[in-house]
């Protein structure tokens, strides 16, 4: 079953999904211009895998289209369709390419008023492209507490009203099992546990939710509401706690059920390693996310798609990767505990109209088709006529496209789950787009410096600096979040605690920085004159350990055996000989 995309206006305009999600209309005769079939073939040349190559003419139509709807298109495509060699073209082909942010917008369904944001981080080491999508992710717990698997759809008879069985029952809760069906054993050798499951186990969709379970007062609240007259229950199914719940949009002939689970149970999979791994509920969501996106878009060695969750796995990726995001840059995505409107339609980030864009049942079918408008691309389906049918005039199931193969692609249909990496040329050949041009810091947002150089076509804004980075010796204030660059490094005054990394005296909340000529140090002492008052500079032989310390009471051990020069660590200035050394 195709899950199609909701389009919005950037502003309160609602574009239904009566709207044309379809393509472009200058290839409406199945031709393309001369130009395109010159930029496709140059995507043959940058991606030569003919298996993933697909369609040549079908290529050009999505090439054509996304390219005309691309706000970067005409200065891409004056490069890509070039007879000739040139230094961009060159630059594509090149084993190794630096870090840098993309972004830009798309016409959705050709339509400026329906412009979209695209941005990701390229980059190319050893032949293979690198692209990172920043995310945001959040829970909407419309039912609190809960989480809310896929198990799949049965198909309504409207004569009768009779239900099928689970069509496809290749729901997340066919894959996720609780604890009864789990056998665990410690493991002498790392003193962890590891799980296994039992013989023949029951998924979730037939443990925990085979029957309902309402919240206190509700009961019977879903009385004659089951099955096809599900549609008269409401999207969130807000009085069931726990187990089966259902939904159907009235004028569809398919009813979705769900399974609901209390977020803070331990549920179990299989990964991909043939491991049985314990989870919670939210974590097996996001990670999921990741995961189906990821391996669907990704060409061994050739591109690897990355995506990138704010306060989740940050520690995957480059500081220079994460130093080329501002706050405005992620794009969220709003995961709700409800069966979504609009005939279960979902997009690839929340917006002001569908400000839950995913539901915590999205199947992975979906995720990767709107992962697919995180890379800029346009729809190729048709949308419907005011009198309910399809307008396959310009979209890929027109007839006089069958010979393409179209539904072989996903952003025609979500159940075309081929990889064709024509998708990954439009991503990838906007490398070569001019970014963000300034002239001075002033043309750049907050958080922001114009790095700019000598050939002013290439000054880009980039993120302001954080302590420890390089900055420019002579510029570098401005590059930097704090305001501060010295010798060659960023730093916030007085910001460092005894012990921690430095690079100029400056740093140090007390004592002076070990650094030399702008190297790598710590915040130590040497003498009582580098500590505050009350306090004396504990120092020895090794700089690095040397701390401020406050000075010691009368009758407080101030030395051992055989030292001298314990004077210094007294508040009273005296340190006491043979036979106690105290404090006087």
């Amino acid at each position: 079953m195709k899950k199609l995309c909701l389009a919005i206006c950037t502003g309160t305009l609602l574009l239904s999904v009566q709207a044309q999600a379809n393509l472009c209309d200058s290839v409406k005769d199945t031709t393309t211009t001369a130009e395109t079939q010159r930029d496709v073939g140059f995507y043959q040349e940058l991606f030569p895998d003919a298996a993933l190559q697909g369609n040549r003419r079908w290529n050009e139509i999505v090439l054509q289209c996304n390219r005309q709807r691309d706000t970067k298109g005409n200065e891409i495509g004056k490069v890509t369709a070039d007879s000739g060699t040139n230094a961009d073209k060159t630059l594509l082909k090149a084993a190794n390419l630096d870090t840098k942010i993309v972004r830009g917008h798309y016409n959705f369904f050709g339509l400026l008023a329906a412009q979209l944001k695209y941005v990701y981080v390229l980059s190319k080491k050893d032949g293979v492209w690198t692209m990172v999508i920043p995310y945001k992710a959040v829970f909407n717990e419309l039912v609190e507490d809960r989480v809310d698997f896929d198990v799949g759809s049965r198909r309504v008879n409207t004569a009768t009203n009779a239900v099928s069985d689970i069509i496809d029952p290749d729901g997340h809760a066919w894959h996720l099992y609780d604890a009864s069906q789990v056998v665990s054993k410690r493991d002498p050798a790392t003193g962890r546990d590891v799980y296994s499951l039992k013989a023949a186990p029951l998924p979730i969709a037939k443990t925990l939710c085979s029957t309902s379970t309402y919240f206190s007062g509700d009961a019977g609240k879903y009385d004659g509401q089951d099955d096809a007259m599900a549609y008269k229950r409401d999207p969130e199914n807000k009085f069931i706690s726990l187990g089966k719940i259902q939904y159907r949009y009235k004028d569809q002939d398919w009813m979705q059920e769900g399974c609901r689970v209390a977020k803070s149970r331990d549920l179990f999979w299989v990964n991909a390693d043939h491991a049985v791994v314990k989870v919670k509920p939210q974590d097996w969501i996001l990670d999921n996310f990741v995961r189906s996106a990821e391996s669907h878009w990704s060409i061994p060695k050739k591109f690897e798609l990355k995506l990138l969750l704010t306060g989740r796995n940050e520690a995957n990726f480059s500081k220079e990767t994460l130093a080329a995001l501002g706050s405005d840059d992620y794009l969220t995505v709003r995961f709700a505990t409800k069966f979504l409107p609009y005939h279960y339609n979902q997009m690839y980030k929340s917006n002001i109209i569908q400000f839950n864009n995913f539901s915590t049942m999205t199947t992975d079918e979906t995720y990767t088709h709107e992962v697919g408008h995180a890379f800029g691309l346009d729809d190729e389906y048709g949308g419907e006529k005011k009198d309910g049918t399809i307008d396959k005039q310009n979209s890929c199931e027109n007839a006089d496209y069958a010979a393409f193969s179209p539904k072989q692609y996903v952003m025609c249909d979500t159940d075309g789950q081929d990889l064709h990496s024509i998708y990954h040329y439009l991503a990838v050949s906007r490398y070569i787009t001019t970014q963000k041009e300034c002239s001075k810091d002033t043309d750049c947002a907050d958080g922001e410096y114009c790095n700019a150089g000598v050939d002013l076509k290439k000054n880009q804004c980039v993120a302001k600096k954080a302590d420890n980075e390089a900055c420019d010796l002579v510029t570098g204030e401005s590059q930097c979040k704090s305001g501060k660059c010295n010798l060659g490094r960023c730093y916030t005054p007085q910001s460092v605690a005894m012990g921690g990394t430095c690079y100029c005296d400056d740093a140090c909340k007390e004592g002076k920085c070990s650094a030399i000529d702008g190297t790598k140090g710590s915040c130590v002492c040497k003498d009582d004159g580098d500590c505050g008052p009350g306090k004396y500079c504990d120092a020895g032989l090794d700089a690095k350990i040397n701390v401020c310390r406050s000075k010691l009471s009368a009758g407080e051990k101030c030395g051992k055996a055989g030292s001298i020069g314990n004077d210094h660590k007294c508040k009273s200035g005296e340190c006491s000989g043979f036979p106690k050394y105290e404090c006087k």
